[in-house]
């Protein structure tokens, strides 16, 4: 586990800056959207910037993917597929975290300190995951998605996917896009030069 964690804790820290990064953007996106007053608008702008994030996350895991499926070509070892969500898991884990102290809210009364808690992780979450605003914001049974507690477990779940499917697209050297792969103009008929 020391291993694991020492050789993909640059990878976890650049999948959680591109959250946060794209929280930022999706917060303003929803401000935005909000004060104009347009639901549609809103659901829409989440939409997108959910799709960036994952876009983003996807890119940062396939190249990981790769690597380590050349080094396990290499040295004829297996490829261990599940590091995808692994991965994700541990760049997720304050995510995760804030999902679990969001249920805090279902078991304690409102006016309680455990509600106060999960009340405080729900807002953080929001934040956090600010991609996920306007997602959030939609009605659901008389309420926002936001006021239930199993939003923020699901809203966790499309990373991890994302990112399990990424590394193993990269191990395989499968590519979901070809937005990624780089044009060589000196390379034709195959792959061999001209």
């Amino acid at each position: 586990m020391k291993s694991f964690f020492s050789q993909y804790s640059y990878t976890m820290f650049k999948l959680f800056l591109n959250q946060f990064a794209i929280a930022i953007f999706g917060v303003a996106l929803a401000t935005a959207s909000a004060a104009s007053g347009n639901d549609t608008l809103l659901l829409v702008t989440s939409i997108f910037a959910v799709i960036f994030c994952l876009f983003l996350q996807y890119a940062v895991i396939w190249e990981v993917g790769a690597k380590d499926g050349i080094r396990s070509d290499a040295h004829k070892s297996s490829r261990g597929l599940w590091r995808g969500v692994a991965i994700a898991a541990m760049a997720n884990s304050l995510n995760i975290l804030l999902a679990l102290l969001t249920l805090l809210t279902v078991f304690f009364k409102s006016g309680t300190v455990g509600a106060g808690i999960g009340g405080a992780a729900q807002f953080i979450a929001r934040l956090l995951e600010g991609m996920y605003m306007g997602i959030l914001a939609q009605p659901f049974r008389g309420l926002q998605l936001h006021d239930f507690s199993w939003a923020y477990f699901a809203i966790c779940v499309p990373s991890l996917v994302v990112c399990s499917v990424g590394y193993i697209l990269g191990s395989y050297n499968l590519h979901a896009t070809n937005i990624l792969i780089p044009k060589n103009k000196d390379v034709k008929n195959n792959g061999r030069p001209e």
